[in-house]
Protein backbone atom coordinates (compact mmCIF):
# COMPACT_ATOMS: atom_id res chain seq x y z
CA UNK A 1 0.00 0.00 0.00
CA UNK A 2 1.69 3.30 -1.28
CA UNK A 3 -0.69 6.51 -0.40
CA UNK A 4 0.44 10.26 0.34
CA UNK A 5 -1.33 9.87 3.69
CA UNK A 6 -2.93 6.62 4.97
CA UNK A 7 -6.80 5.98 3.84
CA UNK A 8 -8.58 7.04 7.53
CA UNK A 9 -11.07 4.02 6.54
CA UNK A 10 -7.70 1.89 6.90
CA UNK A 11 -7.21 -0.08 10.01
CA UNK A 12 -5.33 1.84 12.76
CA UNK A 13 -6.15 5.30 11.48
CA UNK A 14 -7.71 7.15 13.55
CA UNK A 15 -9.68 10.08 12.75
CA UNK A 16 -11.18 12.69 14.88
CA UNK A 17 -14.35 11.84 16.73
CA UNK A 18 -15.75 15.24 17.19
CA UNK A 19 -14.93 16.60 13.95
CA UNK A 20 -15.38 20.15 13.93
CA UNK A 21 -14.41 21.49 10.40
CA UNK A 22 -12.05 23.68 12.25
CA UNK A 23 -8.16 23.61 10.83
CA UNK A 24 -9.44 22.24 7.60
CA UNK A 25 -5.62 21.84 6.13
CA UNK A 26 -4.64 24.34 2.99
CA UNK A 27 -3.57 22.63 -0.04
CA UNK A 28 -0.72 24.88 -0.50
CA UNK A 29 0.97 24.32 1.95
CA UNK A 30 3.35 20.86 2.09
CA UNK A 31 1.87 17.23 3.68
CA UNK A 32 3.66 16.24 6.68
CA UNK A 33 4.67 12.70 7.96
CA UNK A 34 5.37 12.86 11.78
CA UNK A 35 6.90 9.82 13.47
CA UNK A 36 6.68 8.91 16.88
CA UNK A 37 3.40 9.34 18.65
CA UNK A 38 4.22 10.63 22.04
CA UNK A 39 4.46 13.77 23.55
CA UNK A 40 6.44 14.90 20.84
CA UNK A 41 4.56 14.25 18.20
CA UNK A 42 2.05 15.50 18.76
CA UNK A 43 2.80 18.80 20.06
CA UNK A 44 4.48 18.71 16.76
CA UNK A 45 1.33 17.94 14.43
CA UNK A 46 -0.39 20.28 16.52
CA UNK A 47 1.91 23.47 16.06
CA UNK A 48 1.98 22.38 11.91
CA UNK A 49 -1.95 21.38 11.66
CA UNK A 50 -3.34 24.88 12.95
CA UNK A 51 -0.71 26.14 10.05
CA UNK A 52 -2.79 24.59 7.53
CA UNK A 53 -0.22 21.40 6.82
CA UNK A 54 -1.55 18.08 6.35
CA UNK A 55 -0.03 15.83 8.98
CA UNK A 56 -0.36 12.19 9.76
CA UNK A 57 1.18 10.86 12.52
CA UNK A 58 2.63 7.91 12.49
CA UNK A 59 2.24 5.81 16.13
CA UNK A 60 3.82 2.75 16.86
CA UNK A 61 1.64 1.52 19.38
CA UNK A 62 -1.60 0.03 19.33
CA UNK A 63 -3.87 2.42 20.78
CA UNK A 64 -3.20 6.38 21.82
CA UNK A 65 -1.96 6.90 25.22
CA UNK A 66 0.97 7.76 27.33
CA UNK A 67 3.03 6.08 29.92
CA UNK A 68 6.35 6.25 32.32
CA UNK A 69 7.93 8.35 34.55
CA UNK A 70 6.53 11.79 35.89
CA UNK A 71 7.87 15.37 34.15
CA UNK A 72 9.06 18.26 35.40
CA UNK A 73 7.29 21.80 34.18
CA UNK A 74 8.67 25.18 34.57
CA UNK A 75 7.22 28.12 33.77
CA UNK A 76 8.87 28.12 30.48
CA UNK A 77 7.47 25.12 29.54
CA UNK A 78 4.21 26.27 30.23
CA UNK A 79 4.69 29.07 28.22
CA UNK A 80 5.14 26.51 25.52
CA UNK A 81 2.33 24.89 25.55
CA UNK A 82 0.57 27.60 25.76
CA UNK A 83 1.46 28.71 22.82
CA UNK A 84 0.06 25.57 21.57
CA UNK A 85 -3.31 26.20 23.27
CA UNK A 86 -3.33 23.39 25.67
CA UNK A 87 -1.32 25.18 28.74
CA UNK A 88 -4.67 26.01 31.19
CA UNK A 89 -5.80 22.25 30.57
CA UNK A 90 -1.88 20.90 31.13
CA UNK A 91 -1.80 23.31 34.71
CA UNK A 92 -5.68 21.82 35.94
CA UNK A 93 -4.05 18.29 36.08
CA UNK A 94 -0.56 19.17 37.42
CA UNK A 95 0.88 19.56 40.88
CA UNK A 96 2.60 23.01 41.58
CA UNK A 97 5.75 22.62 43.41
CA UNK A 98 6.88 25.13 45.99
CA UNK A 99 10.61 24.32 46.35
CA UNK A 100 13.43 22.93 44.74
CA UNK A 101 16.41 21.19 46.81
CA UNK A 102 19.86 19.97 45.82
CA UNK A 103 21.65 17.45 47.70
CA UNK A 104 24.98 16.20 47.58
CA UNK A 105 25.09 12.63 46.62
CA UNK A 106 28.08 11.44 48.43
CA UNK A 107 27.54 13.05 51.41
CA UNK A 108 23.55 13.91 51.67
CA UNK A 109 24.30 17.29 52.83
CA UNK A 110 22.08 19.83 51.68
CA UNK A 111 23.78 21.90 49.07
CA UNK A 112 20.55 24.59 48.52
CA UNK A 113 17.07 24.43 49.08
CA UNK A 114 14.81 27.36 46.49
CA UNK A 115 11.45 28.43 47.50
CA UNK A 116 9.27 28.17 44.48
CA UNK A 117 7.10 31.23 44.20
CA UNK A 118 3.44 30.38 44.48
CA UNK A 119 1.60 30.85 41.03
CA UNK A 120 -2.47 31.73 40.52
CA UNK A 121 -4.69 31.29 37.79
CA UNK A 122 -3.80 34.59 35.11
CA UNK A 123 -0.47 35.37 37.15
CA UNK A 124 3.09 33.68 36.37
CA UNK A 125 2.91 29.75 35.40
CA UNK A 126 3.95 27.27 37.87
CA UNK A 127 6.60 25.36 38.65
CA UNK A 128 5.14 22.04 38.43
CA UNK A 129 5.23 18.10 38.04
CA UNK A 130 2.83 16.11 35.92
CA UNK A 131 2.22 12.43 34.62
CA UNK A 132 3.15 12.22 31.15
CA UNK A 133 -0.26 11.37 30.29
CA UNK A 134 -1.46 14.89 31.98
CA UNK A 135 1.01 16.26 29.12
CA UNK A 136 -0.20 14.23 26.57
CA UNK A 137 -3.80 13.93 26.56
CA UNK A 138 -4.87 17.80 26.48
CA UNK A 139 -2.56 17.82 22.99
CA UNK A 140 -4.39 14.65 21.57
CA UNK A 141 -7.90 16.45 22.63
CA UNK A 142 -6.33 19.59 20.74
CA UNK A 143 -4.99 17.60 17.92
CA UNK A 144 -8.94 15.65 17.68
CA UNK A 145 -10.13 19.18 16.99
CA UNK A 146 -8.29 19.59 13.71
CA UNK A 147 -8.93 18.25 10.59
CA UNK A 148 -5.70 18.13 9.08
CA UNK A 149 -4.35 16.16 11.66
CA UNK A 150 -4.53 11.98 11.40
CA UNK A 151 -3.97 9.88 13.63
CA UNK A 152 -2.52 6.61 12.81
CA UNK A 153 -1.77 3.81 15.33
CA UNK A 154 -0.09 0.24 14.92
CA UNK A 155 2.39 2.12 12.41
CA UNK A 156 5.62 1.72 13.29
CA UNK A 157 8.46 3.95 10.81
CA UNK A 158 11.54 1.48 9.99
CA UNK A 159 13.02 3.23 7.21
CA UNK A 160 12.68 6.28 5.01
CA UNK A 161 14.33 7.10 1.71
CA UNK A 162 14.28 10.76 0.09
CA UNK A 163 12.79 11.26 -4.01
CA UNK A 164 12.87 14.19 -5.66
CA UNK A 165 10.28 16.09 -3.34
CA UNK A 166 9.42 13.92 -1.40
CA UNK A 167 9.88 11.55 1.64
CA UNK A 168 8.50 8.03 1.34
CA UNK A 169 8.13 6.44 5.03
CA UNK A 170 8.24 2.55 5.26
CA UNK A 171 6.01 0.71 7.65
CA UNK A 172 6.65 -2.47 9.83
CA UNK A 173 4.27 -4.16 7.75
CA UNK A 174 4.83 -3.34 4.74
CA UNK A 175 2.91 0.04 3.84
CA UNK A 176 4.52 2.79 2.74
CA UNK A 177 3.77 6.46 2.97
CA UNK A 178 4.23 9.59 1.35
CA UNK A 179 4.81 13.38 2.16
CA UNK A 180 6.65 15.88 1.46
CA UNK A 181 8.01 16.41 4.87
CA UNK A 182 9.03 13.73 7.69
CA UNK A 183 9.34 15.07 11.44
CA UNK A 184 10.99 12.43 13.73
CA UNK A 185 9.88 12.85 17.52
CA UNK A 186 9.79 10.55 20.70
CA UNK A 187 10.06 7.24 20.10
CA UNK A 188 11.20 7.24 15.94
CA UNK A 189 14.79 9.04 17.28
CA UNK A 190 16.41 5.95 17.75
CA UNK A 191 16.63 5.01 13.96
CA UNK A 192 17.79 8.78 13.91
CA UNK A 193 20.40 8.30 15.91
CA UNK A 194 21.76 5.30 14.23
CA UNK A 195 21.94 7.45 11.24
CA UNK A 196 23.54 10.21 12.81
CA UNK A 197 26.37 7.96 13.93
CA UNK A 198 26.92 7.10 9.71
CA UNK A 199 27.12 10.63 9.26
CA UNK A 200 29.11 11.90 11.52
CA UNK A 201 30.63 9.18 13.57
CA UNK A 202 30.44 7.58 16.94
CA UNK A 203 28.67 10.03 19.15
CA UNK A 204 31.29 11.19 22.60
CA UNK A 205 29.66 8.95 24.99
CA UNK A 206 26.72 7.19 25.80
CA UNK A 207 24.32 7.59 29.14
CA UNK A 208 21.47 6.02 30.87
CA UNK A 209 18.89 6.87 32.34
CA UNK A 210 16.68 5.01 34.68
CA UNK A 211 12.98 5.52 35.54
CA UNK A 212 11.03 4.12 38.27
CA UNK A 213 7.30 5.03 40.42
CA UNK A 214 6.84 4.49 43.44
CA UNK A 215 3.65 4.53 45.95
CA UNK A 216 3.72 7.38 48.41
CA UNK A 217 2.76 4.94 51.18
CA UNK A 218 6.11 3.40 50.97
CA UNK A 219 7.74 6.62 50.93
CA UNK A 220 9.41 8.59 54.22
CA UNK A 221 7.55 11.60 55.08
CA UNK A 222 10.32 13.98 54.66
CA UNK A 223 10.21 13.53 50.77
CA UNK A 224 6.26 13.76 50.94
CA UNK A 225 6.12 17.23 50.08
CA UNK A 226 5.76 19.23 47.40
CA UNK A 227 9.04 19.77 46.52
CA UNK A 228 11.74 18.31 44.09
CA UNK A 229 14.54 17.07 45.04
CA UNK A 230 17.97 16.77 43.42
CA UNK A 231 21.53 14.42 44.19
CA UNK A 232 24.25 15.15 42.06
CA UNK A 233 27.36 12.98 42.18
CA UNK A 234 30.29 13.60 40.02
CA UNK A 235 28.91 11.52 36.63
CA UNK A 236 25.40 11.07 38.22
CA UNK A 237 22.43 12.24 39.23
CA UNK A 238 19.04 11.55 40.59
CA UNK A 239 15.94 13.25 40.96
CA UNK A 240 12.97 12.57 42.56
CA UNK A 241 9.59 14.80 42.70
CA UNK A 242 5.37 13.72 44.24
CA UNK A 243 3.17 13.61 41.67
CA UNK A 244 -0.25 14.94 40.93
CA UNK A 245 -2.59 14.17 43.89
CA UNK A 246 0.34 12.73 45.72
CA UNK A 247 -0.04 9.36 45.01
CA UNK A 248 2.88 8.52 43.58
CA UNK A 249 6.67 9.09 43.98
CA UNK A 250 8.44 9.98 40.68
CA UNK A 251 12.52 8.64 40.30
CA UNK A 252 14.75 9.44 37.64
CA UNK A 253 18.11 8.11 38.00
CA UNK A 254 21.10 9.27 35.17
CA UNK A 255 24.67 7.72 34.84
CA UNK A 256 26.65 10.22 32.76
CA UNK A 257 29.50 7.78 31.39
CA UNK A 258 27.18 4.83 30.32
CA UNK A 259 29.63 2.17 29.15
CA UNK A 260 27.76 -1.43 29.54
CA UNK A 261 25.26 -2.65 26.83
CA UNK A 262 23.14 -0.75 25.16
CA UNK A 263 19.42 -0.30 27.30
CA UNK A 264 16.07 0.12 25.09
CA UNK A 265 13.24 0.47 27.81
CA UNK A 266 13.53 -3.07 29.43
CA UNK A 267 13.11 -4.01 32.72
CA UNK A 268 16.25 -3.79 35.50
CA UNK A 269 16.86 -4.96 38.91
CA UNK A 270 17.41 -2.74 41.88
CA UNK A 271 20.85 -4.49 41.93
CA UNK A 272 21.54 -3.94 38.15
CA UNK A 273 20.51 0.18 38.98
CA UNK A 274 22.58 -0.16 42.12
CA UNK A 275 25.57 -1.36 40.14
CA UNK A 276 25.28 1.89 37.76
CA UNK A 277 26.19 4.73 40.88
CA UNK A 278 29.15 3.65 42.77
CA UNK A 279 29.73 5.62 45.15
CA UNK A 280 26.75 6.83 45.98
CA UNK A 281 25.90 8.06 50.16
CA UNK A 282 24.10 6.06 52.28
CA UNK A 283 21.37 8.95 52.13
CA UNK A 284 21.14 8.90 48.14
CA UNK A 285 21.31 5.06 48.34
CA UNK A 286 18.12 4.38 50.42
CA UNK A 287 16.08 6.50 48.09
CA UNK A 288 17.40 4.49 45.29
CA UNK A 289 15.51 1.57 47.27
CA UNK A 290 12.73 2.71 47.33
CA UNK A 291 12.20 1.93 43.39
CA UNK A 292 11.17 -1.81 43.16
CA UNK A 293 9.99 -1.96 39.26
CA UNK A 294 13.34 0.14 36.87
CA UNK A 295 13.25 0.52 33.55
CA UNK A 296 16.37 1.91 31.34
CA UNK A 297 17.43 3.49 28.30
CA UNK A 298 20.95 4.92 26.54
CA UNK A 299 21.11 7.57 24.62
CA UNK A 300 23.72 8.83 22.52
CA UNK A 301 25.78 12.21 23.35
CA UNK A 302 26.58 14.66 20.98
CA UNK A 303 28.03 18.08 21.61
CA UNK A 304 27.41 19.30 17.96
CA UNK A 305 24.58 21.79 17.86
CA UNK A 306 24.04 21.08 13.84
CA UNK A 307 22.55 17.97 12.48
CA UNK A 308 19.09 18.56 13.31
CA UNK A 309 17.81 17.90 9.88
CA UNK A 310 18.58 16.13 6.46
CA UNK A 311 16.84 17.10 3.61
CA UNK A 312 13.36 16.84 4.29
CA UNK A 313 13.72 14.92 7.47
CA UNK A 314 14.08 17.15 10.75
CA UNK A 315 13.70 16.04 14.41
CA UNK A 316 12.35 17.35 17.35
CA UNK A 317 13.56 16.71 21.10
CA UNK A 318 16.96 15.67 22.30
CA UNK A 319 16.56 13.73 24.98
CA UNK A 320 20.20 12.93 25.94
CA UNK A 321 20.67 16.56 25.93
CA UNK A 322 17.68 16.72 28.91
CA UNK A 323 19.18 13.53 30.24
CA UNK A 324 22.19 14.90 31.29
CA UNK A 325 21.45 17.91 33.09
CA UNK A 326 20.30 17.17 36.67
CA UNK A 327 17.62 20.04 36.76
CA UNK A 328 15.90 18.41 33.35
CA UNK A 329 16.61 15.39 33.26
CA UNK A 330 12.77 14.24 33.04
CA UNK A 331 12.22 17.88 31.08
CA UNK A 332 9.98 17.82 28.11
CA UNK A 333 11.29 21.79 27.59
CA UNK A 334 13.79 20.59 24.70
CA UNK A 335 10.94 18.58 22.81
CA UNK A 336 7.88 21.26 22.92
CA UNK A 337 10.23 24.21 21.68
CA UNK A 338 11.45 22.24 19.02
CA UNK A 339 7.18 21.81 18.04
CA UNK A 340 7.05 25.33 18.76
CA UNK A 341 9.96 26.57 16.65
CA UNK A 342 9.02 24.22 13.46
CA UNK A 343 5.90 25.81 13.45
CA UNK A 344 7.57 29.38 13.90
CA UNK A 345 10.22 28.73 11.03
CA UNK A 346 7.17 28.23 8.48
CA UNK A 347 6.00 31.32 9.41
CA UNK A 348 8.86 32.92 8.33
CA UNK A 349 10.37 30.50 5.82
CA UNK A 350 8.13 32.08 3.03
CA UNK A 351 7.01 28.93 1.62
CA UNK A 352 8.85 25.41 0.33
CA UNK A 353 9.99 22.68 2.33
CA UNK A 354 13.66 23.02 1.79
CA UNK A 355 13.77 26.67 3.00
CA UNK A 356 11.49 25.75 6.76
CA UNK A 357 13.61 23.13 7.21
CA UNK A 358 17.12 24.78 6.76
CA UNK A 359 15.14 27.85 8.63
CA UNK A 360 14.76 25.59 11.73
CA UNK A 361 17.76 24.11 11.47
CA UNK A 362 19.63 27.06 11.78
CA UNK A 363 17.32 28.57 14.61
CA UNK A 364 17.51 25.21 16.85
CA UNK A 365 21.50 25.29 16.54
CA UNK A 366 21.68 28.55 17.36
CA UNK A 367 19.43 27.99 20.70
CA UNK A 368 21.56 24.83 21.62
CA UNK A 369 25.16 26.97 21.40
CA UNK A 370 23.37 29.75 23.33
CA UNK A 371 22.45 27.09 25.84
CA UNK A 372 25.59 25.08 26.39
CA UNK A 373 27.11 29.06 26.67
CA UNK A 374 24.90 29.92 29.43
CA UNK A 375 24.53 26.57 31.79
CA UNK A 376 27.05 23.97 30.00
CA UNK A 377 26.45 20.96 28.18
CA UNK A 378 25.84 18.91 31.90
CA UNK A 379 26.97 19.60 35.71
CA UNK A 380 30.93 20.19 36.20
CA UNK A 381 32.75 17.90 38.41
CA UNK A 382 33.37 18.02 42.12
CA UNK A 383 31.60 18.73 45.00
CA UNK A 384 28.36 20.64 44.58
CA UNK A 385 28.56 21.95 48.16
CA UNK A 386 31.66 24.23 46.90
CA UNK A 387 29.58 26.31 43.80
CA UNK A 388 28.00 29.04 45.38
CA UNK A 389 26.26 30.06 41.89
CA UNK A 390 24.29 26.63 41.85
CA UNK A 391 21.23 28.63 41.35
CA UNK A 392 22.45 30.00 38.44
CA UNK A 393 22.93 26.89 36.73
CA UNK A 394 19.40 25.57 36.65
CA UNK A 395 17.85 26.94 33.80
CA UNK A 396 14.35 25.06 35.46
CA UNK A 397 14.36 27.64 38.49
CA UNK A 398 13.69 30.45 35.22
CA UNK A 399 10.46 32.15 35.41
CA UNK A 400 11.06 33.89 31.64
CA UNK A 401 10.29 31.75 28.28
CA UNK A 402 13.16 30.76 26.87
CA UNK A 403 14.40 31.61 23.23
Amino acid sequence: MDAALIDPSSPGCATSPRATGAGAPDPSAPRVLVAGGGIGALATALALGRRGHEVLVLDPRPALTESGAGVLLAPRDFHLLDRLGVGDAVRDRSLTLDAFRVRDGATGELVTSVTLPASRRGAAPPHATAHRLDVYEPLLDACWELDSVQLATDSRVIGYTQRGGTVRAALADGRTVTGHALILADRARSGADRDADRAHGTPEGRLAVYHSVVPMDSVDDRWQDSAATCWVGPDWHLSHYPLPDHRYLSLTATRLRHTGAPLRGARVGLDEVLDAFPGIGYAARNVFTLGRHWRARTLPVRQTAAGSVHGRIAMVGDPAHEARRPETGSCLHRTLDDAVALGGSWDVSGGGVLRWLADYDARRGERVRQSHEEHGPGHPRGRWAEDRVLADRFPFLSTGCAG
